[in-house]
């Protein structure tokens, strides 16, 4: 898994580097489909003292320099993918069939079957649907009627490998290849759970991300507060947050918080973010996870009393995109649901090509969205916004 400093290399090298699934909520459906315990966690991670004076330190200057070196390829909208993704060996036998477990409760896993849907057509495969209510027990059901059907493959997104030992073991008897994306497990066997997409490195990947746009934003000496949700693949990507701070900015702070997926929308999520920043005045930053998370924050914060506070995040909602265009002061890494349709749909025609498990290594479609670039309209950008023609064109279908 390429997560640390090799990763982060190649990733400047790359001009306009794309790079968590595919998009808009596909993390979203990654906080509903785990199962995790733990309540509200508090903390903190500093790399020291918050200086008093405008003047930056020694430190503050180095770490200036790294994140503007750093941020230098993010600065424009990605127009192509990364060039991670290879042209496959030879193009895919029509005829085969592609079935997605769909989280009912989710309406973005729905939007991802949809492109899903396209992206099969675009290999004249078939894609088909089964819908699941958001519990294990009924995914596991679920996964066994679709494994039942015999398809050539089957994608989920968000569930771990844990809960799904006995159908992907059941899969692998059965010779279907099965695709994961937003979870950091690593691909076992091919038949069987063979491609991992929008893993552990991606998810890194913007962890890191974010710890440089923070430390840009606020000349490196901001105070932070990540509200995180206790799900494994969101905290690989706040660690890293961490950890890329503690490395390069002496003079940032952060405090590492947890709130519960079944707060979101609700008073007492708003109420525990309100609290901490009442008691941290010079927490200016907000590192929510998800859009979702950000919902009602901005208005929660005004009924406070609470002023110049920077939300900021990844997978945003419609509401976040809309906080943008209306020249809200915070930034979004784009991760859209889409997107992430293809993106699964890559991942498991890469594993029948070569009879590999395929695993994330970064480069993913990524874009940082700021209220300079969003652009007019009323939904979340797709970033690149030609993904179905080149996806098609690597699979050797496309003109």
């Amino acid at each position: 898994m390429i997560v640390g400093t090799e990763h982060s290399r190649m990733s400047r090298r790359h001009p306009r580097l794309l790079a968590l699934t595919g998009g808009g909520l596909a993390i979203a459906v990654a906080l509903v489909g785990c199962s995790s315990s733990g309540g509200n966690k508090g903390g903190s991670s500093s790399g020291g003292s918050a200086t008093s004076s405008g003047t930056a330190t020694a430190g503050g200057s180095d770490c200036m320099t790294a994140a503007q070196t750093y941020l230098k390829p993010w600065d424009s909208l990605p127009t192509s993918l990364s060039s991670n993704y290879k042209p496959l060996g030879k193009k895919p036998t029509a005829g085969g069939t592609v079935i997605k477990l769909v989280n009912g409760a989710i309406p973005a896993d729905n939007e991802s079957f949809n492109q899903q849907a396209l992206a099969a057509k675009a290999v004249g495969w078939t894609a088909k649907k089964i819908v699941f209510n958001g519990t294990v027990e009924d995914l596991n059901a679920k996964y066994e009627q679709a494994i039942a059907d015999k398809p050539t493959a089957i994608t989920t997104s968000g569930w771990p490998v844990a809960a799904l030992q006995k159908p992907l073991a059941d899969a692998k008897a059965a010779g279907i290849v099965v695709g994961l994306s937003s979870v950091s497990d690593e691909p076992t066997s091919n038949p069987g759970y063979a491609s991992n997409t929008n893993g552990a490195p991606t998810a890194g990947q913007i962890g890191e991300l974010n710890a440089y746009l923070f430390m840009r934003d606020s000349q490196c000496k901001g105070t932070a507060a990540i509200f995180n949700l206790p799900f494994p693949i969101l905290k690989v990507a706040t660690d890293k947050f961490q950890a890329t701070v503690k490395a390069n900015c002496p003079d940032c702070k952060v405090s590492y918080n947890e709130v519960q997926a079944k707060d979101i929308g609700t008073p007492a999520l708003s109420s525990a973010v309100v609290s901490k920043l009442q008691s941290s005045p010079s927490t200016k930053y907000v590192y929510a996870i998800i859009g979702n998370v950000a919902d009602s924050l901005s208005s929660a914060f005004s009924q406070a009393g609470l002023s110049g506070i920077k939300i900021f995040g990844q997978v945003p909602d419609d509401a976040s995109i809309a906080a943008l265009r209306n020249k809200s002061k915070s930034w979004w890494v784009d991760l859209n649901s889409l997107i992430n349709g293809w993106t699964e749909m890559d991942g498991i025609l890469r594993a029948i090509d070569t009879g590999k498990t395929v695993s994330d290594t970064g480069g993913y479609p990524l874009g940082v969205l700021t209220p300079d670039n969003v652009g007019s309209g009323s939904g979340i950008p797709v970033l690149p916004t030609d993904y179905q023609t080149e996806f098609a064109k690597l699979w050797l279908v496309g003109s």
